[in-house]
């Protein structure tokens, strides 16, 4: 997160970027955004309406010699900007001498609030590219920066300065109290001389040398800012909404879905006889726009929404397991499907772990002691199929999903691909996500 310095012709008033978002019914607004603060462990909060939702932002500044500061957001202002909020995506990246704003708003609501370097800037670019194309949505690219290459359309920082009333930075009304023993994100005040978007003006200060449970704060906002579906729960959702989609029509049948942790799966079918036109006339209107691949065997088009579930959050993190524990929880046997007993990966389930890493590396010298137990975080792969979402189901709670694969095996590929005996036809899912253990 970044505050700047003050905005010409606006005493006292500075930018804050960096912040969590999150879309919520106006209905709801007051318990949604207790509960989102609780989440991020956030002490202030912005909101501005799109539709019937509000989308707030969440943030934890430390307010380091800045009485009487009033702070907007600067991605709240990019959304409400006329130029924005009448495009269906919009990617908005403002080059600050080596730092990068970069905001991405779909459809109103901002999805991605970041400041970043400039090569960051060119790897989210491209991932934001990617996604866009991969959910057909029509992205332009606005900002200016000498290091940032082609834009679509200029956007200054001066942009920024339209709308004053937007994006208002307030307190959450009570006190929201931590489950873990950090301090929440701090990195908010720019210490030393620069110029913030090459408009506003500056002044030096003191560098603040953050100290470890600072340093450890941060490392766990931004590990769960993402708010990472719970495994246990998305897993199987997903595959009972899969469930219910046709696998064979006109002629083709179905392959591959791929599905992320939230948004909107995408269906591949295989022609079987069929032909283009077949599967264009027989594709529901809710699979639009279709797609059609060089290749001539392949076409496909929008899947399920991804449905909505609970959360990783660290005020579960009481319970999670330390690192052997959590081995013997998903690795060992025995797991048990019904009254029977068999090996994890027997009968094509397969769970793969890589070793958990710290959330942060505290170097010798830092100021402040290290918290007592802090969270390790690994990466997690499970195979299977399924029949056998019920051993999803029982994952700990403790196990964010990133992406889940789904396919179709036919026999015939079975026994091409693989003699193992443990693999059969059917639908196969591969699952990858993130877990976190206690140290």
């Amino acid at each position: 997160m970044h505050i700047t310095e003050p905005l010409p012709r606006e005493k006292n008033t500075r930018l804050v970027f960096g912040l969590d978002w999150r879309a919520y019914p106006a209905k709801q607004a007051r318990a949604e955004r207790r509960r989102y603060a609780d989440d991020f462990s956030a002490t202030h909060y912005a909101e501005y309406k799109a539709g019937k939702e509000f989308i707030g932002g969440f943030c934890a500044p430390v307010l380091v010699d800045m009485k009487g500061a009033k702070l907007f957001s600067g991605a709240a202002r990019v959304a409400m900007h006329d130029r924005v909020k009448s495009k269906p995506a919009v990617l908005v990246l403002i080059q600050d001498d080596q730092r990068v704003y970069a905001v991405f708003v779909v459809r109103g609501a901002v999805r991605n609030d970041e400041v970043l370097t400039v090569a960051q800037a060119f790897a989210r670019r491209e991932e934001i590219e990617k996604e866009c194309s991969r959910l057909n949505l029509k992205l332009v690219t606005l900002g200016t920066g000498g290091a940032l290459g082609d834009v679509d359309e200029s956007f200054g920082a001066t942009a920024l300065l339209d709308q004053r009333k937007v994006g208002r930075i307030e307190k959450i009304p009570v006190s929201v109290p931590t489950l873990v023993p950090v301090v929440v994100f701090v990195g908010a005040v720019t210490l030393g001389a620069m110029k913030v978007f090459g408009a506003f003006d500056s002044t030096d200060k003191a560098q603040h040398v953050p100290t470890a449970q600072e340093l450890y704060g941060q490392a766990v906002q931004k590990a769960f800012a993402g708010a990472t579906p719970r495994a246990n729960e998305l897993g199987p959702a997903i595959l009972s909404t899969l469930g219910f989609e046709e696998t064979v029509r006109k002629g083709w049948l179905f392959e591959e879905a791929s599905c992320p942790a939230r948004g909107t799966c995408s269906l591949t079918f295989r022609r079987y006889g069929g032909s283009f036109e077949d599967f264009a006339r027989d594709a529901p209107a809710s699979m639009h726009p279709l797609r059609f691949d060089a290749d001539g065997l392949h076409a496909g088009g929008r899947g399920p929404a991804v449905p909505k579930v609970n959360v990783v959050t660290t005020r579960d993190s009481k319970a999670w397991p330390n690192e052997q524990s959590f081995i013997e929880m998903v690795q060992t046997p025995p797991q048990k499907l019904s009254k029977k007993t068999f090996e994890i990966d027997s009968y094509g389930y397969q769970v793969k772990l890589d070793l958990p890493r710290p959330l942060v590396t505290i170097v010798p010298g830092t100021p402040g002691q290290k918290p007592m137990h802090m969270i390790r975080v690994g990466t997690w792969e499970i195979h299977g199929y399924r029949w056998q979402a019920p051993l999803l189901a029982r994952l700990p709670s403790n196990m964010g999903i990133d992406s889940i694969n789904v396919k179709l095996k036919l026999k015939d590929q079975a026994k091409k691909n693989n003699s193992d005996a443990d693999v059969q036809a059917g639908i196969q899912f591969i699952a990858k996500g993130k877990y976190y253990v206690l140290d």
